[in-house]
């Protein structure tokens, strides 16, 4: 077989265009991990998420014992005091949460601030109440949504229905949307007290 002397030393065309493509490939890979390198950077490491948590833990920790040892304590300074403090209004109602519970867990104690629990009730849970008033649930599911909207952690559902019922048993009008409570309390507190039970009985998984 004769071979045409204008072939000889010539580079096929496919192989051109294979090595052209393998140079894309390997262009777009060195991309891709520069920006996967940068946003690994960028990502804050856990133990300096921890510490921003332990600051704002803190934060809420020092507002909560200067409104405890006010002299005047109302909503007007307990909200001004909080705006002063936090700008954030996620962490304005993390730290109304907490004061909340502590508030809660002093009373009947020399610690107690009963205008500030009063307060923090009102002003936490007192809306809810009149919601259920104005716009009464027409079942549980109804309810649940209701909750979910204001409440997204159980203990905190579980404070808004036990506020609720409080507020709501001595109406009449209110006899429907008060069984509704007592079922969704009932069912909140079994729930919270199953989570409680796990998270104080897990143990973390060995995998190594």
């Amino acid at each position: 077989m004769r071979v045409d002397p204008s072939f000889v030393g010539q580079t096929p065309a496919h192989s051109t265009d294979v090595r052209h493509y393998e140079r894309d490939d390997a262009k777009r890979m060195s991309e891709l991990m520069t920006r996967e390198t940068t946003a690994e950077v960028s990502r804050p490491a856990p133990k300096d998420t921890l510490t921003k948590v332990e600051e704002k833990l803190n934060a809420i920790k020092d507002w909560y014992a200067s409104i405890k040892e006010a002299e005047t304590v109302s909503k007007q300074s307990v909200l001004s005091s909080l705006k002063d403090v936090f700008s954030d209004p996620q962490t304005q109602k993390e730290a109304l949460w907490y004061a909340f519970r502590q508030a809660k867990s002093a009373k009947g104690t020399d610690d107690a601030v009963p205008e500030l629990l009063s307060v923090l009730k009102q002003e936490l849970l007192g809306d809810f109440a009149g919601q259920l008033m104005a716009e009464p649930p027409t079942d549980r599911a109804a309810l649940k949504a209701m909750l979910a909207q204001s409440f997204p952690l159980g203990a905190q559902k579980e404070q808004a229905l036990w506020h609720c019922w409080a507020e709501l048993k001595s109406l009449p009008e209110m006899t429907s949307t008060v069984d509704l409570v007592r079922e969704e309390l009932s069912f909140v507190i079994q729930k919270n007290a199953m989570v409680k039970n796990i998270m104080t009985h897990s143990h973390k998984l060995d995998l190594s």
